[in-house]
């Protein structure tokens, strides 16, 4: 997600002037910090603190409120509302699905701002996967194990050690399944209201707009074709990744050396 705020998220910060940010899941804190270069910006930032205790490190900048907790349990009770927002945390669609709704249903995103999620793409776009599996209402948690994913394989693999510490659904696809899963969920439910894109490689960026119909919005349209840009030079490269693992390594080391 670093990334994508450096390369994405900060220019359009600074085009659009936008000030009040909402960062649900921050894990150690690295797309925080990024934001935080900004020197304008005022960062709420939504996270159960499971690897880093954000309330002790963010204690001394008064740009940063933190509120620990699982994001279903804070949204419905936070009373402000944010020129974007960043989400990068439960990589599951009952999870990502409500925290979309919530969004919209106590309009905590501005008109004509943007949601940010990331691991729209494999492995996470069509699995779910479970930080706290007790979170999540049994109808709506699917089958998992503490296994490695395999490209290409619905199942999980003994063998794999990718993400194998993580609680991963068994089989990929299907209704209900992954984060890209929960954005078209939701996007069918509130259609004509928002519009979407994604920003290909790194495991994805989706891009939610919330429409500003009263007027045409011109720093969108670059970023949407920057967007675009970005997605088509890096075509060769997560083709290779995806579809020629071993020749790709070899490239990425040779250009180390050059």
């Amino acid at each position: 997600m670093e990334r994508f705020v450096r390369q994405f998220v900060l220019p359009m910060i600074t085009t659009k002037t936008w000030r009040d940010i909402c960062e649900i899941g921050a894990s150690r804190g690295e797309s925080t910090d990024c934001l935080l270069t900004l020197p304008d910006v005022a960062v709420t930032v939504v996270d159960p603190c499971l690897d880093l205790d954000l309330k002790a490190r963010y204690a001394n900048d008064v740009r940063v409120q933190v509120w620990k907790g699982n994001s279903l349990d804070v949204l419905p009770v936070l009373n402000s509302s944010y020129d974007c927002i960043l989400i990068d945390g439960d990589h599951n669609w009952y999870t990502v699905y409500n925290e979309l709704r919530h969004i919209t249903e106590r309009e905590l995103l501005r008109r004509g701002g943007m949601v940010f999620l990331h691991d729209v793409e494999w492995p996470y776009g069509r699995r779910d996967m479970y930080y706290q599996p007790d979170t999540i209402p049994p109808e709506y948690r699917h089958g998992y194990a503490q296994k490695g994913i395999v490209r290409g394989c619905s199942g999980l693999s003994d063998d794999s050690q990718f993400n194998s510490d993580f609680y991963n659904a068994v089989e990929e696809g299907g209704s209900r399944n992954g984060v890209l899963t929960a954005i078209e969920d939701f996007l069918c439910r509130y259609q004509g209201e928002y519009r979407f894109f994604r920003i290909r490689g790194q495991f994805g960026l989706g891009v939610i707009h919330y429409r500003d119909n009263r007027s045409k919005d011109s720093a969108v349209t670059l970023f949407v074709l920057h967007a675009m840009v970005h997605n088509l030079i890096t075509w060769p490269q997560r083709i290779a990744k995806t579809h020629l693992p071993s020749v790709y390594s070899l490239l990425k080391v040779a250009l180390r050396r050059a």
